[in-house]
């Protein structure tokens, strides 16, 4: 199975298909693509688990930042006027919630197929 005429791999593929593979016990797998092989599948697990742990840890930062950015306000003086309390915060919390819930959804219909 070859590529399709007049495709050409990005700088992307190449540097992926470069990276070396290891399987859960951390022994070098071959690069040649053998998708029924156990070898070969736990590689693309591991790399997909690395994959999945950098955005969790990313949404995790993000989550962090908006809590503090939006919920963690320094005391005003007395008598200085402020927004109601809590709606940024809220609007903010929405809106993380329904990315989580999105994301949530479209990986349990991937993961399913």
């Amino acid at each position: 199975m070859g590529a399709p005429p007049g495709y050409r791999p990005s700088a992307w593929v190449h540097l992926l298909h470069q990276l070396p593979r290891a399987d859960f016990q951390l022994r070098p797998v071959p690069s040649g693509f053998a998708p029924r092989e156990q070898e070969y599948q736990q590689a693309l697990l591991l790399v997909a688990a690395l994959a999945g742990l950098g955005l969790g840890l990313s949404l995790i930062f993000i989550a962090v930042y908006l809590i503090r950015f939006c919920c963690c306000r320094p005391p005003e003086p007395p008598g200085a006027k402020s927004p109601p309390p809590g709606g940024g915060c809220v609007t903010w919390s929405c809106i993380a919630a329904l990315l989580v819930g999105w994301c949530w959804r479209r990986w349990r219909r991937w993961a399913r197929q």
